[in-house]
């Protein structure tokens, strides 16, 4: 995340229910006019941001850049509720989107709140209030809320061969946790920090990314895009991606020919 820049406008602080998107599975085709910062109280969803596959959860935080992007898809496993905070800069915040676990830090999720309940209530001085308490957040967040760096190398190898390779063989946990030259388990506590999911449901996100894209071509059959996404049956590739994306490969299509 970029060290130094000035919030130039916060357009929306809105409360995000439950009940807000009914569908499992939700698709944003607009470019995004705003940063967004949003805090989730409760839920559980995966996200496909560009290239990116993020895991959300309770007391998460996921940033998103403005502009265009090629993919936003949204996957909810469980229903929740987040705070989402709209707002331009002078430069870019950081390139990419990415999620930050702050379980262990109580006084960003209360900031969140305060700046949701100071936004709503429109007061005298809300809006310079507003400011100062998302400068607070983004504080909070640059204090160290990502896995060390040194962590992040340690696991680089294993990453490279993963997205590499992910579509040409099976990879195992033992072939990976070697690449990092450390133990499985230590491997996969350090990977699913930075991830948020074990190296497995990584690499078959990935793969399911990779279908999604290949589908919405339109030029090949759901049993060519499973052997293209190296699955060998395409009946536990239909499995998956409804696992993942809450609807079967055919109903993907149709929904999205529907919404171009």
């Amino acid at each position: 995340m970029e060290q130094s820049f000035i919030i130039t406008k916060i357009t929306r602080v809105v409360m995000v229910g439950k009940d807000e998107y009914p569908e499992k599975m939700v698709s944003f085709t607009r470019a995004l006019s705003t940063n967004e910062l949003i805090f989730h109280i409760s839920g559980h969803a995966t996200v496909y941001f560009d290239d990116l596959t993020l895991e959300t959860a309770p007391n998460t935080v996921r940033f998103l850049p403005e502009g265009r992007q090629k993919r936003y898809d949204v996957i909810r496993h469980e229903r929740g509720e987040c705070i989402d905070i709209c707002f331009n800069c002078d430069r870019p915040i950081s390139p990419s989107a990415f999620v930050i676990d702050v379980r262990q830090s109580d006084k960003i999720g209360a900031l969140f709140k305060k700046l949701f309940a100071v936004w709503a209530s429109r007061g005298e001085g809300y809006y310079f209030e507003s400011v100062s308490l998302l400068y607070r957040i983004l504080a909070e967040l640059q204090k160290g809320s990502y896995l060390p760096s040194s962590h992040e190398k340690k696991i680089a190898p294993a990453l490279a061969l993963i997205h590499n390779e992910f579509l040409t063989r099976e990879l195992t946990l033992p072939e990976l946790a070697e690449a990092s030259g450390m133990s499985e388990s230590y491997f996969t506590r350090l990977f699913k920090t930075k991830y948020g999911v074990p190296p497995k449901k990584y690499i078959i996100q990935l793969k399911i990314n990779h279908a999604c894209d290949l589908l919405r071509l339109e030029r090949y059959t759901v049993s060519q895009v499973a052997d293209l996404c190296a699955f060998s049956d395409v009946a536990y590739f239909s499995r998956l991606f409804r696992e993942v994306m809450g609807i079967s490969p055919t109903q993907f299509v149709k929904k999205y020919k529907s919404s171009k």
